[in-house]
């Protein structure tokens, strides 16, 4: 008996029971004030569910979203990455000119292609990147609020940079690891991990080649204990040996914290 499914991989298209459903790969930017995350959820406004509502609102249909991050409410995006599938092909730029025009202010779509049937956004990825921001000092302007860390008291650049650079290569980070945690390998590999400074802006850029809930946040929350010099920069070391949730930092605050960029190989 033939397959009720025949992939098309270069074409992005899909046959099911004589429909086309075509697949489409975006990268879009927001601001996650006032949303509740990534992730559908009911009653409530979400990242997700705002697009696939503007989906369905220009195309009649109810396409699900699916991001190469969940990322939690607060956390804001630069570059997430996401795909849907829908029955009618329709032209991109026509596509993505009707979502900027239908979505709120605070999510842009900046690209958007057909793609591979084979491509998923989120366990296609290879890399990610997170940025996460602090402002060190007493007065924030408001046009920083919600978008940074703020710290009053002055850090040390070299004790975090000191501290961020422990991380980097292969370990298990179930001690900076939400302690709900349900995933079983806690085993990540990270590429980068360093502070820049530039005046009362901190900057801190993490890349690896995936991240567990909390991780980067619980990451900054122990940096910058180290940085106020409230305990040293090896206890990085101890908390990656010990995978115990306890010995490290608080979760630092959401609103710093961006995902920057995802890298996939195609």
């Amino acid at each position: 008996m033939a397959s009720q499914w025949t992939r098309v991989r270069n074409r992005g298209r899909t046959w099911r029971a004589g429909r086309i459903l075509t697949k489409y790969r975006f990268v879009v930017q927001y601001r996650s004030d006032g949303f509740s995350g990534w992730q559908v959820q009911k009653d409530r406004p979400t990242i997700g569910g705002t697009i696939e509502a503007a989906l369905t609102r220009i195309t009649g249909e109810t396409p699900s979203v699916v991001g190469a991050g969940r990322t939690d409410a607060g956390v804001h995006a630069l570059g997430q990455v996401a795909h849907f599938r829908l029955q009618r092909s329709w032209p991109v730029d026509r596509l993505l000119k009707s979502l900027n025009g239908v979505l709120p202010s605070r999510i842009r779509v900046l690209r958007l292609s057909v793609a591979s049937n084979a491509f998923h956004a989120q366990r296609d990825a290879q890399r990610k990147r997170y940025v996460y921001r602090v402002y060190n000092g007493p007065i924030l302007s408001p046009f920083l609020e919600g978008r940074v860390q703020q710290v009053y008291r002055p850090l040390s650049p070299e004790a975090m940079q000191e501290a961020s650079a422990l991380i980097v290569g292969t370990h298990d980070f179930t001690g900076f690891t939400a302690s709900a945690s349900q995933v079983r390998n806690r085993v990540r590999t990270v590429f980068v991990s360093r502070w820049q400074r530039k005046g009362r802006h901190f900057s801190y850029r993490v890349e690896g080649d995936g991240f567990l809930h909390h991780m980067v946040r619980n990451l900054v929350g122990t940096m910058l204990q180290i940085g106020l010099g409230q305990r040293p920069a090896r206890d990085m070391i101890m908390i990656l040996e010990s995978r115990d949730r306890r010995l490290a930092g608080p979760t630092a605050p959401a609103r710093g914290l961006f995902l920057a960029r995802v890298w996939y190989r195609t």
